[in-house]
């Protein structure tokens, strides 16, 4: 009877971890950085290790989502000071109804007019109503609640986006589509009590096997930037545009982009390669009107 109940026991727990749905991938980067600032000290070099861990456990409609960040950078591997360790995204996804519920802080994504940052802890709510979607952010504060929502729909192949905030009286519209084989896509970001007006244009096409693409930027008071200029911390840019061409040569990916941030003029040149080993081998080499910069990066994921 003990033998049993023994291996009832077993059975009960191993059945729940067939059962368990959790998943984990991730990614893992290595990079050699020379900057040659033109200083008399010559150039600077530099190391950076990067591991990202994704963890998922899901149980019916319902999802929990872990985004973990290690990070180790510096000439000097051996000083403590260089470690970082961060956890990026820490947020919950379920259904209720017909309502898609994501409670949690997250990471805002990268692009022309944003770095991307952890937000407040927030509750966002979003649900389909005829041909458009329907979302509304709430950030809970001591000082003032952050609110915000978002209408998304489409216009004749045109997708339209309208986002209102509480805070400065912020809009922001969003227009992306194609037109004979054209991507474009136009954000206009206007606040009335702030002054802090941005917009972004990116029209993209291909040409005789050539892609090519045309970025102009313009921010007001400022703004970071993680997109077709590189990463830019702070509230740094004010005005940028550039050209960029990419191309297929001999198995690698070739990116060729000329570019100027306040009135400072880039070229740079990103060479990338799948590797037998399943890594891919990344080189980029900038040269612009501040510095010279060759950057060598070596990624995995998993």
């Amino acid at each position: 009877m003990k033998k049993q109940i023994i291996a009832a026991a077993v059975a009960a727990s191993l059945s729940a971890v067939a059962l368990a749905d959790v998943s984990i991938t991730g990614s893992a980067k290595v990079n050699w950085t020379s900057t040659d600032a033109g200083a008399d000290t010559g150039a600077t070099r530099a190391m950076t290790h990067e591991l990202d861990y994704n963890v998922v456990g899901k149980s019916g409609d319902t999802a929990f989502h872990a985004n973990i960040e290690s990070t180790r950078t510096g000439a000097d591997q051996a000083d403590d000071s260089d470690k970082g360790f961060n956890v990026k995204n820490q947020y919950m996804t379920t259904k209720v109804g017909n309502f898609d519920v994501k409670m949690g802080n997250w990471y805002t994504g990268d692009s022309n007019l944003h770095n991307g940052a952890t937000q407040a802890s927030q509750v966002q709510i979003g649900t389909a109503m005829g041909p458009a979607s329907v979302q509304f952010n709430h950030m809970p504060s001591a000082a003032a609640d952050h609110n915000e929502i978002h209408l998304k729909t489409e216009i004749a192949g045109i997708k339209v986006g309208i986002e209102r905030e509480n805070t400065a009286d912020h809009m922001i519209y969003n227009l992306s589509g194609d037109m004979a084989g054209v991507n474009f896509a136009f954000t206009d970001s206007s606040s009335n009590d702030s002054g802090d007006n941005e917009q972004n244009l990116t029209i993209k096409a291909d040409v005789a096997g050539f892609g090519v693409e045309y970025h102009q930027t313009e921010s007001e008071d400022g703004t970071a930037s993680d997109g077709f200029y590189g990463t830019i911390t702070g509230k740094d840019l004010k005005d940028a545009k550039g050209f960029g061409v990419t191309t297929s040569l001999a198995g690698n990916k070739v990116q060729l982009r000329n570019y100027e941030v306040n009135n400072k003029r880039d070229n740079k040149v990103i060479v990338t390669r799948s590797l037998a080993s399943g890594a891919t081998a990344e080189v980029t080499y900038v040269n612009g009107d501040s510095d010279t910069m060759l950057d060598v990066e070596l990624l995995v994921k998993f």
